[in-house]
């Protein structure tokens, strides 16, 4: 068998009237409800609605296709494509012109206002399928007429009773966008209307191929149809690259798939995604289509799964333009991959994607400075996330969170890129993977405990009392408090009661000598953990969450390295003291490392040359 190249162009829906479509029998029929016929229908109008749209397109899911030769049920032989995937969408389009065929412009046929008429449809199965497409007549004895019957009546009501469609004008546009007039310019390319709704058209035209096998396989997933695959498909079309010669063209598309190969292998890396990515890694089945997104400024709202392959490549593009366009996807991911393994660059620009900078500008200022200014340009950047008031935000307020948590990131990840052993990196791979989580490190009371949940009372109880005696200097109290929880009934324990234990206990712990209202929800105060860890600690006192931190820690637990410190007592340095406590040494210590990662950026922030 002869192994040809694909074929992927986007073709309006002007251009399939005059085509011929064959449903073959490993295909069920239409399917169709009218929440999906409506959905389609509100998508189109909505675009056309939208002055911002103008001179762009409105674009449906590719439909696979394969050149197909038949005999009609009449006996005729008939020229057209084995239509393997989109039966859905193709159909509905039917159903649509149909009814402003019959109910608008009231003609027998397009081709008495179009150079030719609707597209037909046949099932190798179904044959009446064919003409009953042509009708507005329900018929629902059969699967595929009823779920037909229905799609029209969808169509029709929605035009009619919708509320959406006012008048002939507006059947007008839509129509005019549904299909648009097609015009060529001298060279023999497609002028783009102002509106228009345009189909993904892959052909198939490798033989090896069987289409029931690819239609398996499609419809299980297994050859997902998303941007990725088919811009690669635009690059190693029989038309790329045709201008450079035919030594050249498949010299050029050979470097481009081993390349493309080799990107995504390393995309496939847990640890290199999360430092190039704040996305899970499942939200792409081709992980270089993340790339493509970074090329087309494709934003994180944006719900189009084809954004970035709509968007990727011009009208008109030659050999080329076609190949600068791969080089820029080759400098996005040899950036990326330059600054993966460096480790001074890993953790500024990791920090930098972490917090939602948009990685193209950061190739941006890689293009236009040099090493040093880059550099330069980076520390800015960073200088610019952090905010003036960063030493008074409050963990009082919920506004003040976000960035709470970006401050102690970037603590974090400079006290690792600071660290003098080179194998030390950041791990963004746990860190994004985590639920955020913004610990007290010193919490002497109850507060945000549940009063009707009797299991947090008793795990601060038993946690508590545990670590009482050896840390208290009140023994004596120490003891009658801890015979006195013996007799206590847990199923009939009231929260007044545990109200009352609390406060007899958190009175004999050991106090720092500074009203803790002046810090509790201040930065000295908090440290960063994981969301599952916070839930065990949280309302301890500092003591049992130091003991926690340690067990955690032992059993390789998640422990930014700024919250170990904090923990493990690196705070207190020459003034040793208690270390049950969080004292006040450790806290202006603690806020004074804070500040000096901060001021690395904040002292240096390059005065440029507005010239």
């Amino acid at each position: 068998m002869s192994k040809q190249e694909n074929q992927i162009i986007l073709k309006t829906i002007t251009e399939l009237l005059g085509l011929h479509f064959y449903i073959p029998d490993y295909q069920r029929g239409y399917r169709w409800t009218s929440h999906n016929v409506s959905q389609l229908l509100n998508d189109i109008w909505e675009y056309r609605q939208d002055p911002a749209k103008v001179n762009s397109f409105y674009c449906l899911q590719p439909i696979v296709v394969r050149k197909k030769t038949w005999v009609s049920e009449n006996g005729d032989t008939v020229d057209g494509y084995e239509l393997i995937d989109g039966q859905q969408r193709l159909t509905t389009i039917h159903r649509i012109l149909t009814y402003l065929r019959i109910e608008h412009l009231r003609i027998d046929k397009f081709s008495d206002e179009y150079k030719e008429d609707i597209y037909t449809i046949e099932y190798q199965t179904r044959p009446e399928t064919r003409q009953f497409l042509n009708q507005t007549e329900s018929n629902l004895t059969k699967p595929d007429l009823y779920y037909l019957s229905k799609a029209y009546d969808t169509v029709k009501d929605w035009f009619e009773n919708s509320g959406k469609i006012e008048g002939r004008s507006d059947k007008n546009n839509f129509l005019d966008t549904l299909l648009p007039s097609v015009k060529k310019d001298a060279e023999g390319d497609t002028i783009m209307p102002e509106w228009s709704t345009q189909i993904i058209w892959y052909e198939i035209n490798d033989n090896s191929q069987k289409s029931e096998e690819l239609f398996t396989r499609l419809n299980r997933g297994k050859i997902p149809l998303n941007s990725a695959e088919l811009i690669k498909a635009k690059f190693v079309n029989q038309e790329s690259f045709k201008e450079f010669g035919e030594q050249e063209k498949v010299k050029r598309r050979t470097q481009l798939i081993q390349l493309w190969d080799e990107i995504e292998n390393h995309l496939n890396n847990p640890k290199f995604w999360a430092f190039i990515s704040n996305k899970k890694m499942d939200s792409y089945a081709s992980k270089i289509e993340y790339l493509f997104d970074i090329a087309t400024q494709k934003k994180d709202s944006s719900k189009d799964n084809l954004y970035s392959f709509i968007h990727f490549f011009d009208d008109k593009e030659n050999a080329e333009s076609l190949w600068e366009k791969w080089l820029s996807i080759e400098e996005i991911y040899r950036s990326l991959s330059y600054w993966y393994t460096h480790k001074n660059y890993y953790h500024k620009v990791g920090y930098l994607i972490a917090i939602g900078t948009n990685i193209m500008d950061i190739i941006q200022l890689k293009k236009e400075n040099d090493k040093d200014l880059f550099e330069q340009e980076i520390n800015r950047l960073i200088a610019e996330s952090i905010p003036n008031d960063w030493d008074d935000l409050s963990y009082d307020n919920r506004n003040d969170h976000k960035k709470l948590i970006e401050i102690l990131l970037l603590v974090n990840t400079e006290l690792t890129r600071k660290n003098n052993n080179n194998n030390d990196f950041f791990p963004f791979e746990i860190y994004k993977n985590i639920n955020k989580s913004l610990e007290h490190i010193h919490a002497q009371n109850i507060i945000g405990i549940n009063e009707n949940k009797r299991e947090q009372w008793f795990s601060w109880l038993d946690m508590h009392l545990n670590v009482l005696p050896s840390i208290t200097t009140n023994t004596k109290k120490a003891a009658e408090i801890i015979e006195q929880a013996k007799t206590i009934d847990r199923e009939k324990y009231t929260y007044a009661q545990f109200q009352d234990l609390s406060a007899s206990i958190i009175e004999i712990l050991p106090k720092d000598d500074e009203d803790e209202n002046l810090y509790l929800h201040n930065i000295k105060n908090l440290a960063l953990l994981g969301l599952t860890e916070n839930i065990s600690l949280s309302n301890s006192i500092f003591e049992i969450k130091r003991r926690k931190i340690i067990e955690m820690d032992k059993k390789g637990a998640f422990i930014p390295i700024a919250t170990k410190r904090v923990f493990l007592n690196y705070y207190q340095k020459e003034s040793y003291a208690q270390s049950s406590i969080w004292t006040k040494v450790e806290r202006e210590n603690h806020l004074e490392e804070i500040g000096e990662c901060l001021n690395h950026y904040l002292n240096k922030t390059p005065v440029l040359n507005e010239a």
